[in-house]
């Protein structure tokens, strides 16, 4: 039943990436009708992430006492109703108002996806179900490139907005209606609302989340400004924003061939700075415009690959019974660089004037991945959690 379980949460999340996207596919028309600067767009990008530096720990505590799935559907309520003030919005303080409105729903699904997908298939292919959970947030991303931009040269922006409401409303229905609760949780429900996270544990936890904040931050830096260098480098708009799409559609392919493969092996480390290394070059290639289709392919080939194997370093961080509020670290690490990063990709824009300038720095982020990989593994050697 677990794996029926992963399926329904797997659709669930697409509404996510989905929503997230819908900013970077409507930035031309927002920066047009309101005015936006190149880093108050990344800054609106990040807004989705805000609510995460605030709320992430709460929302650990809170699955003492809540159920998993009454908390997804809570997340999935906020969602829609944000779209709902971002579409409807006059102003570009409205906008920013109902992007945190939406944050604050995908903090929730966030937090409580991972760890419904942990509890199912902890220390039973954990690695291969959080790479094929995690698929759906590059599939959300990549058909939100896909159907955005034509929705918003259709009917303008604001229905792209509401395109991704009326998916988060079918992702709280969906769940409402079919999933069900592990046989047996590892953290049962009716606690008291408390933190009480061990220091160790903390520590451990903190330096994976920031592993995990370096990952993503530098996808997405990498599919909201990689548009504008093969735009530079002579394409139409919608031919670099598919063909950037291209490294999102190919994760689908290797983080599920990654988390078969890399689930096998004794030790990932290796695996992981390889494949971060790689990617690293490969988006310096992007960056020049050179073979932008093949590079592109590469990149998600390759970068996908230790996906799984980045996010289940979490289970191995805290203790069962700790899973919720050590996730609620994990994501407020995440959720602050995640902020930063599009702003600061946005900012670096503004300064420099190259459109190639956030894409490197894209590059650069993934060698901290391997660098904060290697101190927990210093870490767990050294100072681990049960002793």
């Amino acid at each position: 039943m677990r794996w029926t379980m992963l399926f329904i949460l797997f659709v669930v999340r697409l509404a996510m990436g989905y929503q997230f996207q819908s900013v970077a596919s409507t930035s031309d028309q927002l920066i047009t009708q309101f005015g936006l600067s190149y880093a108050q767009v990344g800054t609106l990008i990040g807004f989705f992430l805000i609510p995460g530096i605030v709320i992430a720990i709460p929302s650990g505590a809170l699955t003492r006492a809540v159920t998993d799935k009454n908390l997804l559907m809570a997340g999935a309520a906020a969602m829609a109703i944000g779209a709902l003030i971002m579409g409807m919005a006059g102003s570009s303080d409205a906008l920013f108002i109902g992007r945190l409105v939406t944050g604050v729903g995908g903090t929730l699904f966030n937090l409580i996806l991972t760890k419904m997908v942990s509890e199912w298939f902890f220390e039973r292919e954990i690695v291969l179900a959080l790479s094929i959970m995690l698929m759906a947030w590059p599939a959300g991303i990549a058909l939100g490139l896909l159907t955005q931009g034509p929705i918003a040269a259709s009917y303008g922006w604001a229905w792209v907005m509401f395109a991704t409401g009326i998916a988060a409303l079918l992702a709280m229905v969906l769940t409402a209606a079919l999933y069900r609760a592990p046989p047996v949780a590892a953290q049962p429900v009716g606690g008291p609302l408390r933190f009480a996270l061990p220091a160790r544990q903390f520590i451990h936890m903190s330096v994976v989340g920031i592993v995990w904040t370096l990952f993503n931050a530098t996808l997405i830096v990498l599919v909201s400004f990689a548009p504008a260098v093969l735009v530079d480098a002579g394409y139409e708009v919608g031919a670099a924003h598919s063909m950037t799409s291209l490294f999102m559609w190919t994760t689908l392919i290797s983080l599920p061939l990654g988390g078969r493969i890399l689930g096998a092996l004794k030790s990932v480390t290796p695996a992981i700075v390889l494949t971060m290394l790689i990617s690293a070059v490969l988006i310096v290639v992007l960056a020049q415009g050179i073979a932008p289709v093949p590079v592109a392919i590469l990149i998600g080939l390759v970068v996908g690959l230790p996906g799984g194997a980045l996010m289940a370093l979490s289970a191995k961080a805290v203790s069962a019974s700790n899973r919720g509020p050590g996730l609620g670290v994990f994501y407020t690490w995440y959720y602050v660089g995640m902020t930063i990063a599009p702003g600061v990709a946005g900012w670096i824009r503004d300064q420099t004037g190259q459109p190639q300038a956030p894409v490197l720095f894209s590059a650069s982020m993934l060698l901290g991945v391997v660098i904060f990989v290697g101190l927990l593994r210093y870490l767990q050697s050294r100072w681990p959690i049960t002793a």
